[in-house]
């Protein structure tokens, strides 16, 4: 099996497709269709609801590519697809200027204030709750496959646990010995640079006021490129720049329609063909022009604010922490029957497929009985910051 671009793009299409289906269909539902009226008419950034669905699927793309490359070589690694490389990267960092951008918008309206403890708890209610299933899905299915025999001192297994219910800002460790515990779900390294993120706005927000922004701003800058190994950083600094350029009146009347569609598109090819590693100052810059352009109105001619788009934006908290468990699963499901290495590329593509059913499927759950339950209403309207990342 081999997965050359073309074949990525029609797996993109197909998998897309998909988990458009299955949106439309449950917007047939009282409660999610309420949902979605209420974004429609409430004050919001409504492209960036629609954008956040696309990133979670690119995610989900990007990972069922490496997948076929792990049972191909065993590597989990970025493949040598530089279309793929990118759309998981380039996801990963619209994400992180999605969080910047929306709470550092809440610091330019509270003229540098931010109420810090209720910003904590609405934070830990909205992540904390759908972070504990994920990583608790993680924890069950590494003990499952060590058939819950404890093999390692069990002060060690408790450390283990812990790690991974802490964002793994501690480390992530295999669970009770197995080795393939952070193959189960890959996506949680990104959710620590958020929380970073988070502990860092109140005390930032303090610096910035009495026009130190660009002072800070500066700083940032200089900061990341000397001390960052992975850069990311670069991303949460264009998030808050484009909290700022949207506040224009000239810039937001000028940046829908057709001229500012192209654009971002034009922006994002060039990323995907000069910058795919994505993270970097250059990568950064180029997807910073799109990102400042949907929030401040530009729907890509109207896809970033369907409906089936809306919904997938609801769910692509869940999205994004349930994919790569579901992909191990099923991928270890088919490989017991037949070896995934030896699938045609269409054959392939019907697993991948399966795959965004079931995820998009169990988000659906998940969001209704585990995400909205702990929101309160204002976070409901601004629960487009939540994301996830590759």
């Amino acid at each position: 099996m081999q997965i050359g671009g073309l074949h990525l793009l029609l797996g993109a299409a197909f998998l897309t497709t998909v988990a458009f289906i299955v949106s439309a269909v449950v917007d047939h539902s009282k409660f999610f269709r309420l949902a979605i009226e209420r974004e429609l008419s409430s004050n919001r950034f409504h492209a960036i609801d629609g954008l956040r669905g696309c990133l979670a699927l690119g995610v989900l793309l990007h990972h069922v590519v490496i997948n076929a490359q792990l049972y191909q070589i065993g590597s989990w690694a970025l493949t040598p697809s530089r279309l793929n490389t990118f759309i998981g990267r380039g996801s990963v960092g619209f994400f992180f200027m999605i969080t910047a951008f929306l709470f550092w918008g809440r610091v330019i309206e509270g003229h540098g204030h931010i109420d810090t403890i209720r910003f904590y708890a609405s934070r830990i209610r909205r992540l904390v709750p759908m972070y504990l299933v994920s990583a608790g899905l993680l924890i069950v299915t590494a003990l499952a496959f060590t058939h819950f025999r404890i093999v390692v001192p069990i002060g060690d297994l408790a450390s283990q646990i812990v790690s991974w219910l802490l964002f793994t800002i501690p480390g992530t460790p295999e669970i009770n010995g197995f080795n393939q515990t952070r193959l189960i779900n890959t996506v949680f390294w990104s959710l620590a640079y958020e929380w970073k993120y988070y502990i860092l706005l109140p005390f930032v927000a303090a610096l910035a006021v009495k026009g130190r922004a660009l002072v800070l701003a500066i700083g940032g800058s200089i900061a990341i490129a000397l001390f960052s190994p992975a850069q990311v950083e670069w991303f949460f600094l264009g998030g808050c720049i484009a909290a700022y350029a949207v506040r224009s009146h000239v810039f937001r009347s000028r940046a829908p329609g057709a001229v500012g569609s192209f654009v971002a598109l034009g922006c994002i090819a060039t990323t995907a063909l000069y910058q795919p590693m994505t993270y970097t100052l250059m990568g950064a810059v180029l997807l910073f022009v799109p990102f400042v352009l949907f929030a401040a109105g530009n729907t890509l001619f109207g896809a970033l604010t369907c409906r089936p788009a809306r919904l997938l934006g609801l769910l692509s908290y869940s999205i994004y922490l349930l994919h790569n468990w579901v992909l191990y699963l099923v991928s270890r499901c088919v490989n017991h029957f037949t070896a995934v290495a030896d699938l045609t590329p269409a054959q392939y593509w019907v697993v991948g497929s399966v795959v965004a059913l079931v995820t998009v499927a169990l988000s659906v759950v998940t969001y209704r009985f585990v995400e909205y339950p702990t929101m309160q209403p204002q976070e409901v309207e601004i629960c487009s910051s939540d994301n996830g990342p590759a």
